[in-house]
């Protein structure tokens, strides 16, 4: 489904000779532009030219190397770029499908005239302005029949929808996978950050305890008991003697 619809957007822009383009470059990254101008059956420049205007889209990227057996020229390797190529897709569909509805309403809406010899067609307001003459021809304009015009765009307007409903399928479904990625990375980033924490924490807990092992613990000075004077009874002995 994917493959399918890539195919409609880029034909749409670079035309259906260059389908092939998503059939080289579809779940592949960096291809050799020489491989692919050989699958083309193009020459390089009109390879490059083709690509360029799917890069100008967005739709394609490019890495380049110098090639030192090409004489130091660059070799360009180009990769699709799925998403975004499906959400221009998305975008043209969804202007194109308004654009027919508004085309659907006004052919229910309103009326037109033509001229029966040259085909020119006139909205009411522009006949009444001409009194329903064809001002090229003199020709009496006739009301136009516009059941098979309301038809076809009724037909146009469905299959547009329908497309849009596939391309919307599969830009969710990789939204959904770009969503669960991003949250692996997050949980793979955090985890690592925590494992250099631990690890950092551990390196200081280590250098922490051969500081501690290396000094000497300092021992605390013994305070010299010093002799109480009991002079109570000194004086007291010295009352007993006199007496």
């Amino acid at each position: 489904m994917q493959e399918k619809l890539l195919k409609e957007i880029v034909t749409s822009i670079v035309g259906p000779e260059s389908e092939k383009i998503v059939d080289l470059l579809y779940k592949k990254k960096n291809v050799n532009e020489f491989l692919i101008a050989k699958k083309l059956n193009m020459t390089i420049n009109q390879t490059r030219n083709v690509l360029y205007k799917l890069a100008d889209e967005g739709l394609v990227s490019f890495i380049r190397k110098k090639d030192s057996k090409k004489g130091g020229w660059y070799t360009y390797f180009w990769t699709l770029n799925v998403n975004k190529s499906l959400d221009l897709l998305k975008s043209r569909l969804e202007e194109q499908f308004e654009k027919l509805k508004s085309q659907l309403g006004r052919r229910k809406n309103e009326r037109f005239y033509y001229s029966e010899d040259v085909g020119t067609e006139y909205t009411e307001e522009e006949a009444l302005e001409h009194d329903f003459i064809d001002p090229e021809t003199g020709e009496v304009l006739q009301l136009k029949d516009a059941t098979e015009i309301i038809a076809n765009l009724k037909k146009e307007v469905e299959r547009i929808d329908e497309i849009l409903k596939e391309v919307s399928e599969e830009v969710g479904i990789l939204d959904e996978k770009d969503r669960k990625a991003k949250q692996r990375k997050l949980r793979a980033e955090e985890k690592k950050k925590a494992e250099e924490r631990a690890k950092k924490k551990k390196i200081r807990d280590r250098e922490k305890k051969k500081l501690m092992k290396g000094k000497k613990p300092v021992k605390k000075k013994a305070k010299k008991k010093t002799k109480k004077k009991v002079v109570k009874k000194k004086a007291k002995k010295k009352k007993r003697s006199k007496k």
